[in-house]
């Protein structure tokens, strides 16, 4: 019986406390809204098939703004995930081009200044996301499908990457070439990197952490994804494995995807 009566008892204040939990954490919802862009100027444009994409995204500030881009290429920012990974949609996704530049409030600015590296940019995905979904009606799920992949791994001579010491993560990159300093995902950055350029999924499989700086430069050729070995210097797979060490190996797996279930082209402001 008094085994009983501490268990209600115990049962009770189960339940107290979940209830107090649940209402705390909606009273801290109420009071903390996800953060958005306050304004945002989105424009229909025909650049020269020969312009490049530009777009500049600081984790620390509202601030967004991107050059020559397509909804694709927006989405790419938003969800993480490189375009190779993404399924359905408009032809017009991948085709038409924008102008777009956002930003929220001091408020906001100041918040994200606090945040980490990694806090900001999630705080920033959120942001573009909500306003995709605003602006061009997007809406997209999430499936995990078998398809053709290449899979980044450690070449039979071993690893030649470099440590780095630095603070953030810095990238650039254009036709031939990539260059990557720091971050704790630096080879998840240069997996992103890659996907694009073979047009399909490049997954990590190296199992090595930490932070490197890579340089990484090939012979490109603006009419083709992968260019051949070329008297001013070597493929991009050739590059891979005599620069980094690693090698790309062309297999099947599981890769997370993008549905786009829905898109329409936004109204010019």
């Amino acid at each position: 019986m008094h085994i009983a009566k501490r268990l209600m008892v115990f049962l009770i204040g189960v339940v107290i406390l979940s209830v107090t939990t649940a209402f705390a954490q909606s009273a801290a919802a109420q009071a903390s809204p996800l953060a958005s862009f306050d304004v945002a100027s989105i424009r229909p444009m025909n650049y020269d098939d020969s312009a490049r994409t530009h777009i500049y995204n600081s984790p620390h500030n509202s601030d967004f703004r991107a050059i020559n881009v397509t909804l694709r290429a927006l989405m790419e920012v938003a969800y993480d995930l490189p375009e190779t990974q993404m399924i359905g949609g408009p032809a017009w996704t991948s085709t038409a081009k924008f102008d777009l530049e956002a930003k929220s409030d001091a408020e906001v600015n100041k918040q994200m200044a606090a945040l980490s590296d990694e806090q900001g940019k999630a705080m920033k995905r959120e942001m573009l996301r909500a306003l995709l979904a605003d602006r061009f009606k997007v809406a997209a799920h999430n499936e995990t499908r078998e398809m053709p992949i290449f899979a980044l791994v450690v070449a039979k001579g071993g690893s030649k990457l470099v440590k780095s010491n630095a603070n953030g993560t810095t990238m650039s990159g254009g036709r031939g070439k990539i260059n990557i300093k720091g971050g704790s995902d630096s080879l998840a950055i240069l997996a992103f990197e890659l996907s694009w350029r073979l047009g399909r999924p490049v997954i990590d499989r190296t199992g090595l952490e930490g932070r490197y700086e890579l340089t990484l430069n090939w012979a490109a050729d603006d009419g083709e994804a992968i260019a051949s070995d070329m008297e001013n210097g070597p493929s991009l797979f050739t590059a891979i494995q005599e620069q980094l060490g690693l090698k790309l190996e062309s297999t099947k797996g599981p890769v997370k995807t993008l549905v786009i279930d829905h898109a329409e082209k936004p109204s010019e402001n």
